[in-house]
Parts: structure tokens; C-alpha cells; sequence
């Protein structure tokens, strides 16, 4: 994870990975043992003339010589990220080896905890090695507050560096893709631009399509306070002014959305009538959904983006009711999300109640929302076409179920990381059962200061 030339993946050195997890097979844990203590970083030329003891005892040539169709073998079993970048790190050899290889399954996603914890897992929801972290820039760790991961995009994480209070808004946002390291900072998300000028400043107010009450729409008006919850991506941020970040705010119940994009000094600061009981957010079809709900009633509101030259606006809000589903009368506490999949809009409600005997149990079902209907019609879906669903408060996404090697590969699963115990599983479609996820890190480890639970989403290799 430094920032030097070449591809991602061949920059990461071991010191630096996210995660650290033991190598997946005996041939690669013996060969990696060995080249750590036998071979330097600097490659012997293969023209070298061989010394008398390495031609009596042929077993002691030199590793950069090792045929690159055994490399490839060897390269092919490497599950994790970070053993495929120790192979590559022995030798220019081997790095060469493994990049005219044939080309490798993906890696697995990595967990991230809010504290920028990592950890790899396999598909049936336990961990592969240890803990590990992500190294941060010393300018976002500097002064005071903790810095805390609130969304990620393919390779990218989403930093706030907040208060010692939180209801004193977050000090500043940033981008970093945890790879090459390069950070994009954001403008702080409370209080109001140093240059902001009177020319600089806008305001409006739309009506709520279909709904009451209207959106009230801001930039460089007023101070303000956010403290980001979770936070958005249209699209990679190295794709330029085309990546519009929307960020959640939530400061006792006073819920804004803020929307930015490359050039502008201040977030576009947006609050309104929705309901703050529950509130996701996703861009699907080229538009910024929210889902907006309470105990009783749930509502979808549609947002059309404006960008001109003074940055992101929004130009229109439509509210689409949702034909709530039947919920079972041992129902007493239901979790709400939305997601893209596929270019269509899932919703997914996650149950929590007691049966007739006053055992607690979990319910998971996934919708397919109609947009094309008011109400949003919802179609209970049983698969995904194999693929899987990551579920947590800063990311929710669908991802392809890849033949990840000994480390996954089985679809239709839903892996679910919320509040407690009882809301981390790994849910399977095809029968309905559960199994833990991520049990294995340490109560310890999932704890913040404030005693809430450590929020989490998922990182993409660029493998």
C-alpha cells in the first residue's frame, strides 16, 4: 500500500498490507518460509555462472531461477491478496513470472471496521488470519479526534475525522484509496468555507413530487453541522468531476443529506420531510434513491442531480410510497436497506422476533422494487443468480460470487454485519439457514469509545 510506480498490486510490501492471514496451502507456506531466508531482493542474473557448490548440490540454485511454470502453479493457489504480493516482492524474477501468468481469480472482498480494521473471509463467514490495519496519511491522523471509515467504493475508503463529540460535527472528510494511498480531501463537513464569499452562496426550496412538505437545498448559506454516517459513491473518484459523493448526516434525529463533487469548496447541504426513524441511501439508473422509513410506513424518494459550473444541485424530488409487506405479528423490530443489483433496485428487510415459544429469531427477505409504479411494487425474490449481498450501516452492495479459490465461491448468500451479535450472520438463500459471520474477532475489537459497535463495509482489491 505505497505509492510508488508501478501497478497496485506489485507496490504492496508486507509491512504496509491491510490484512495478514497465513498462506492457504503447504506448497505456498514452505516456499514463501524459504525464499524469505534464502533469497535477497536483488535477483541473481540467470547467466551467471553457477559456483561449485550450487553444482554439486543443485538444490541450493538460486530461486530467481525457478522455472516460471512452477511460479504460476504456486501463484494460482495464493487466495489472499497480500500472498500474492509477497510472491511478487522476492524477486524481479518472480514478479515477472507471475505477471505473464495466466490471469488469477479475484481476491476476496476484505471487511473493513470503522477504525480501518481488516480482515479477509471466506464464504461460509469465518476469518483468514489476523487483524491488520490500514496505514493513514499523518495529515489525517494529526490533532485531535479519531478518524473513523464511513463508506468505500471498489479500492477507495471514506474518512471523517470527528469531534470529541460527535454533535459538534465531523472536522474533515477525505478519500483514499487503500492501495496507491492517494487521498482526495473534502471540504470539512461542518461550519461554513473560509472563502466563501456572498456571491458564492445558494438556496432553494423544491416541492416534493406526489409528497408534502418541500427539500431545502444549500451551499456556502450558513455554519453547519454533519456528522457523516455513511457515505457514497457514483462511480470510482479518479473518473474526475463525474463522481458525485452523497454523504448521510444524522445529529439527534436532525438528519441532511450532502452531496459534492471535484471543484466545489462546500458540501451541498440538503434536509427535509423525510422520516429520520431509518434512512438509506444508493445511486441506481443515474439517480440518488433514499429510503426513508418508520415503525408503520416507508417511503422512496427519487433525487435528480443538476451539475453546472457552481457545482451539484438537486433539481427534482419525487416521493414513491412502498407497498409495505406482511409482517408477521412476532415481529418487533424490522432493519430496512437498499441496494443496486444488476441495475435494478433491491430492498431488503432483516426481522427480528420471537416465536410462540419465546425463542429469538431472524427473518431476511429480499425485494425487487417496480419504479415504474406509485406505489413501488415489491417482488419478494429467493435468488440471486449467485451472486451475494454485503449488508452493514456504511455500505450495502451486491458483488459477483467469483471462484475465489479455498476462500469462497458459493453464491445467493447474504452476509449481514449490523448492531450485536444476533445481527451478524451470513444468511443462504437456497434453504434459509444462518451461520455466523465474522464471530471470531474479538468483542473487543468491535467496541468504540462512545460503547457503540464498530460500523463496517467492504473493500475490493483491484486484482
Amino acid at each position: 500500500m505505497d505509492s510508488g510506480t508501478g501497478s497496485s498490486a506489485d507496490q504492496i510490501r508486507d509491512a504496509s498490507l491491510p490484512v495478514c492471514a497465513r498462506n492457504r496451502s503447504k506448497a505456498s507456506r514452505s516456499l514463501a518460509a524459504v525464499a524469505q531466508t534464502r533469497c535477497s531482493t536483488k535477483c541473481v542474473p540467470g547467466s551467471e555462472a553457477p559456483r561449485l557448490d550450487e553444482a554439486q548440490h543443485p538444490q541450493h540454485r538460486p530461486w530467481a531461477d525457478l522455472p516460471p511454470d512452477i511460479l504460476g502453479v504456486v501463484a494460482g493457489r495464493l487466495v489472499l491478496l497480500e500472498d500474492r504480493a509477497r510472491l511478487r516482492s522476492v524477486c524481479r524474477a518472480w514478479r515477472a513470472a507471475a505477471r505473464i501468468h495466466r490471469r488469477l481469480p479475484p481476491c476476496p472482498p476484505l471487511l473493513v471496521l470503522s477504525d480501518f480494521s481488516f480482515f479477509s473471509f471466506r464464504s461460509e463467514g469465518t476469518l483468514m488470519g489476523a487483524c491488520r490495519r490500514v496505514p493513514l496519511p499523518e495529515r489525517e491522523m494529526a490533532g485531535s479526534g479519531n478518524v473513523r471509515c464511513v463508506g468505500s467504493f471498489e479500492g477507495w475508503l471514506v474518512g471523517v475525522k470527528r469531534n470529541k463529540s460527535r454533535y459538534f460535527g465531523d472536522l474533515r472528510c477525505f478519500l483514499m484509496n487503500a492501495f496507491s494511498q492517494v487521498v482526495i480531501r473534502l471540504p470539512p463537513p461542518s461550519g461554513r468555507s473560509g472563502a466563501a464569499r456572498s456571491a458564492d452562496t445558494f438556496s432553494t426550496s423544491l416541492p416534493i413530487i406526489n409528497g408534502s412538505g418541500v427539500v431545502n437545498c444549500a451551499f456556502n448559506t450558513a455554519p453547519c453541522v454533519m456528522s457523516f454516517t455513511k457515505v457514497i459513491l457514483s462511480s470510482p473518484p479518479d473518473s474526475g468531476s463525474k463522481c458525485v459523493v452523497a454523504a448521510l448526516s444524522d445529529i439527534k434525529s436532525a438528519a441532511k443529506l450532502a452531496l459534492w463533487r471535484s471543484g466545489m469548496k462546500s458540501w451541498c447541504v440538503c434536509d427535509g420531510a423525510w422520516r429520520a426513524h431509518f434512512i438509506d441511501i444508493v445511486f441506481c439508473q443515474g439517480k440518488l434513491f433514499m429510503l426513508s422509513c418508520s415503525e408503520v410506513a416507508a417511503d422512496l424518494l427519487v433525487f435528480e442531480i443538476a451539475d453546472d459550473n457552481s457545482g451539484l444541485m438537486v433539481s427534482h424530488v419525487e416521493c414513491c410510497a412502498i407497498e409495505m409487506p406482511e409482517v408477521s405479528d412476532n415481529i418487533c423490530k424490522n432493519i430496512w436497506c437498499i441496494l443496486e443489483w444488476r441495475g435494478k433496485l433491491l430492498i431488503v428487510e432483516i426481522c427480528h422476533g420471537n416465536d410462540e415459544f419465546g425463542e429469538s429469531f431472524v427473518e431476511v427477505r429480499v425485494f425487487e422494487a417496480d419504479l415504474s409504479t406509485n406505489p413501488v411494487r415489491l417482488t419478494e425474490i429467493e435468488s440471486l443468480d449467485g451472486d451475494c449481498i454485503f449488508i452493514s450501516p456504511c455500505s450495502s452492495k451486491s458483488f459477483h460470487s467469483c471462484h475465489y479459490g479455498e476462500g469462497g465461491g458459493e453464491g445467493d448468500l447474504i452476509y449481514i454485519f449490523l448492531w450485536g451479535h444476533l445481527h451478524r450472520f451470513v444468511y443462504k438463500m437456497k434453504d434459509g439457514t444462518m451461520a455466523p459471520f465474522a464471530a471470531d474477532i474479538p468483542e473487543d475489537k468491535l467496541g468504540e469509545a462512545d460503547g457503540k459497535v464498530m460500523n463496517s463495509t467492504l473493500l475490493f482489491p483491484p486484482e
